[in-house]
């Protein structure tokens, strides 16, 4: 009985760490990437604001640092006002057009898992740049390894003190072809 508690309990919460996740619509996935960058998805999930909140929250956050343009501000802003809007109730799920990269593979990963959001492929964004990156880790041997355990727990401190949020989701499929890109960056 207890063992069958306990099963049950681990796998409701790795389930649960798994879905942190936003109504999946039009803008879904850049408002995941900026807004996730600074607070947990929750943070959006419970709250239902107007329009004119939202925007003002966005603006907010770009007024804070949060690296997006005012093109991405916009979509961000119609995603949150269709879907987390206190006035109205959202619309069913559909799928999320924004996803970006078009039709490159490489730059649908990046996207998909955030990578864009903090890096840059030439200059510095949040992150330092994947050029940079393929610099510090030249000539090691072990910087697959090294990079890869650093997109999958994050962390502080190698590039300066804004943290790095860990990716556990990323299939090692992903995590293989993204940790080749960034090596080959020079």
């Amino acid at each position: 009985m207890r063992r069958s508690a306990l099963a049950f309990l681990l796998a409701v919460c790795f389930s649960v760490q798994g879905q942190d996740r936003l109504i999946p619509g039009r803008g879904s996935t850049l408002t995941e990437n900026k807004c996730k960058l600074c607070h947990e998805l929750q943070h959006i999930r419970r709250a239902q604001l107007s329009p004119g909140e939202w925007a003002d929250n966005i603006k907010n956050m770009k007024e804070r640092g949060a690296p997006m343009t005012e093109a991405e501000m916009q979509v961000i802003h119609k995603y949150l006002s269709t879907y987390y809007n206190r006035d109205q109730p959202a619309p069913a799920p559909s799928g999320d057009t924004l996803t970006g990269g078009g039709d490159d593979p490489l730059h649908r990963l990046l996207n998909a898992h955030g990578c864009s959001a903090c890096h840059a492929r030439d200059r510095r964004v949040v992150g330092p740049s994947f050029k940079e990156v393929a610099a510090k880790y030249a000539g090691d041997a072990g910087a697959p390894q090294k990079l890869a355990a650093k997109i999958r727990g994050g962390g502080t401190g190698a590039w300066g003190q804004v943290p790095m949020p860990p990716n556990p989701d990323v299939t090692d499929a992903d995590l293989e072809t993204l940790v080749g890109w960034v090596l080959r960056q020079k």
